[in-house]
């Protein structure tokens, strides 16, 4: 309860410290570093590509590729092949003759290539290293080829290694020719940023197991200047031998890749075609003329090259990758991301944002549309900027301050709100009935509405203790109201369990009410209430039984009057003492079936609309038509004798042609079935024994015409 007077006192400052906490988490390595965290955050960028859609490949560039078709030539006539030279030791194993490398050099040269870019990484030697040496010098000024980091076993832990061309291929002159092809995959292994200029110490910085102290030491050489970014990348060669200078992102940085589209954006010539004179001659070739004036990437692209890597569009080759990096910076479009203060300002804007929600908005329905029209607003603005402002915002940082804050704030003050409304319900239950607290808590609307007063069928119970004054007369009072109290922990919890409102305690009896704060029907209110009546008689059997061998138990016996009727209901009495009660005649009526319990010796009476209602449930005996005081027609009234689940007894059906023959004034007939009814009972039956009397005392006077049977209650 301390725990709990502590939340309910201070929920804007749990609020607050959870924000905070939460802002704390998106600043940690330890979560923004977790593989669940670096695939969000992916899946969000990638996202933003795919609204945006495709653009369109750069006409500057083509690409010819290494398909599987061009190490089979199975497209290929035998004529064709035995032709040219080239295509012969295409047919060599793998790797090729690099003579074959000159060969599509001197071709793409000759018909006018402006720069060739070779997406590999020549590193063993082999056959024909000198002739495409000689080549690659010859045209050192308009082509590159590839270096790469590979990770590697080091001494007792992983490292990176550059790996070169080999030796053969790097004549003098031709230290330019050389570009990285490395492609730097993010935590969840897509392929979406690269690297222009970098260097082996930036490099060696991306080993995951790298000793701290080895990395301390490469950051401050770095930081200082020491390390030269020595490395370009071959995307950034390429561009700058067919434009110039070109600008390029700061060294070092990661930039994002703008992706202009999909797999096959770019589509790749079969390299074995340029070597058939037909097909050179036709699209898309056509002698030379699409790839005059162009920059051209030669590269493998067939499936034992494995070179396919996740990008934000679809899985694609690498040399399409490396088309599609070039484009960019031949556009100058590559994207930027925001600096750390940016984010971090962003992060806790939206944290901020989340806690003003929570705490200045009352409605929890508001907070949550609130809280989604900020999510939709932040995810359209990083859209917008993705577009036009090429900027990649960090989204996770700032969805998870303000999605986590909104939701642990509107589920806190939720769960802070059952918290009070159970406290007050047990506070409540114990001074109203369980359904009047649950309509005051769960259903304002309704409770207010009752509050005014409106009229409404409802099924009234009242119970009362037979002779109770006496034993308040003769009883020790602490023994008495003991027993009271068992007692009216049985009677209520039937009430209770069927579903019932316990409206109050008058001294011994208790009134009790179905469908005046909830109802489930008027026929299913009744037969609860009903019931609620057979259980009171089976528990108080129990009770008695349980009693007779106490000393300071009393045996006791009740009377029970249950009513179906329109009541009016409302919260009545003093501003200082106000009841939430049910008042009218069917109340009334209720009240004296009950004590009419005590004139026809019976323990359950219920008025003409409860048995009607419940008829197909229960088994009723008629007690006859009773004229209440303050009636003016006599009200059909029955006994209540079980339910369904026991047969009916064998005489009721007698019993009741004896009624009606006495309603028929057909009174020696009635004589006879009443005491054929009672041989049949075996024992006293007042019913039978009262309406005997009457038949015997009506039986030799004329009975006036406006006589119908009922019989007159003085009392109330």
């Amino acid at each position: 309860m301390v725990n709990l007077n502590f939340l309910i006192r201070r929920p804007k400052w749990i609020v607050v410290i959870a924000g905070a906490l939460v802002f704390w988490l998106t600043q940690t390595e330890w979560l923004t570093s977790s593989s669940l965290w670096q695939k969000a955050e992916g899946a969000l960028i990638d996202r933003r590509y795919l609204l945006r859609g495709e653009n369109l490949a750069d006409p500057r560039i083509k690409l010819i590729g290494l398909n599987t078709t061009s190490f089979q030539l199975d497209s290929l006539a035998p004529g064709e092949i035995a032709a040219s030279p080239t295509l012969q030791k295409m047919q060599q194993p793998w790797p090729w003759d690099r003579s074959v490398y000159a060969a599509i050099l001197e071709k793409l040269m000759d018909a006018g290539a402006k720069v060739v870019m070779f997406d590999f990484v020549f590193a063993s030697e082999t056959d024909g290293d000198d002739v495409f040496a000689r080549d690659l010098q010859k045209y050192k000024d308009r082509v590159v080829i590839g270096e790469m980091f590979a990770d590697e076993q080091g001494v007792g832990d992983k490292t990176k290694k550059l790996t070169a061309p080999n030796e053969r291929l790097l004549l003098p002159g031709t230290e330019s020719i050389v570009g990285l092809v490395t492609l730097w995959p993010d935590g969840d292994t897509v392929f979406r940023r690269a690297r222009y200029q970098t260097s082996s110490d930036r490099e060696m910085l991306e080993v995951p197991s790298l000793d701290p102290r080895i990395a301390s030491y490469l950051k401050k050489k770095i930081r200082e200047g020491k390390s030269s970014d020595d490395l370009t990348h071959i995307s950034a060669l390429a561009a700058e031998k067919f434009e110039g200078k070109i600008q390029l992102p700061p060294p070092g940085d990661k930039t994002f890749i703008d992706f202009q589209g999909p797999a096959g954006t770019y589509r790749a010539w079969p390299v074995e075609n340029m070597f058939v004179k037909e097909l050179w001659q036709k699209p898309p070739f056509t002698d030379g003329a699409s790839i005059s004036n162009k920059i051209v990437i030669v590269g493998p692209m067939a499936e034992i090259f494995h070179d396919i890597h996740a990008t934000p569009f679809e899985e694609t080759p690498g040399p399409e990758i490396q088309a599609q990096m070039l484009a960019a910076l031949l556009q100058g479009s590559w994207l930027t991301e925001p600096s750390h203060a940016i984010n971090f300002w962003l992060a806790f804007s939206m944290a901020v944002l989340a806690v003003l929600i929570c705490l200045g908005v009352p409605q929890a329905l508001l907070k949550g549309l609130l809280l989604v029209a900020a999510t939709v607003a932040f995810l359209v603005g990083c859209q917008l900027v993705f577009v036009h402002a090429r900027l990649v915002v960090t989204m996770m940082p700032p969805l998870f301050c303000l999605i986590a804050t909104g939701s642990f704030g509107i589920i806190f003050e939720y769960s802070l709100e059952q918290l009070e409304r159970r406290r007050y319900r047990n506070v409540l239950d114990r001074y109203v009935s369980k359904n009047v607290a649950k309509t005051i808590l769960e259903d304002r609307r309704s409770f207010v509405e009752a509050l005014k007063g409106r009229k409404q069928p409802v099924t009234v119970l009242f119970s009362d203790i037979r002779g109770f004054t006496t034993m308040t007369e003769s009883s020790d009072a602490d023994k008495l109201v003991a027993q009271l109290n068992e007692y009216f922990s049985d009677m209520v919890g039937s009430v209770l369990t069927n579903n019932g409102t316990l409206q109050k305690f008058i001294g011994d009896a208790i009134m009790a009410v179905w469908g005046d704060t909830i109802s489930a029907g008027i026929e299913t209110d009744a037969r609860r209430a009903v019931t609620t009546a057979l259980q009171m008689r089976e528990a108080l059997a129990k009770l008695n039984e349980k009693w007779k061998d106490n000393a300071d138990r009393r045996k006791l016996s009740i009377g029970v009057g249950i009513n179906h009727g329109e009541v009016i209901v409302g919260n009545i009495g003093h501003p200082q003492r106000m009841e939430f009660t049910v008042l009218g005649d069917g109340v009334n009526l209720a009240a004296r079936l009950e004590s009419a319990t005590k004139q026809f010796h019976t323990d359950v009476l219920v008025g003409e609309e409860t048995e009607r209602l419940t008829r197909q449930h229960f088994i009723y005996r008629s007690v006859g038509a009773i004229a209440f005081k303050g009636k003016t027609k006599p009200i059909e009234t029955f006994l209540l004798i079980s339910d369904h689940s026991v047969p009916p007894p064998g005489w009721l059906d007698t019993y009741q042609r004896a009624v009606k023959l006495y309603r028929e004034r057909k009174f020696m007939e009635a004589i006879g079935l009443f005491e054929k009814v009672q041989r049949e009972i075996g024992r006293e039956d007042h019913l039978c024994d009262m309406y005997i009397s009457h038949c015997v005392a009506l039986k030799d006077v004329t009975v006036s015409e406006k006589w119908d049977g009922s019989f007159t209650l003085a009392e109330k």
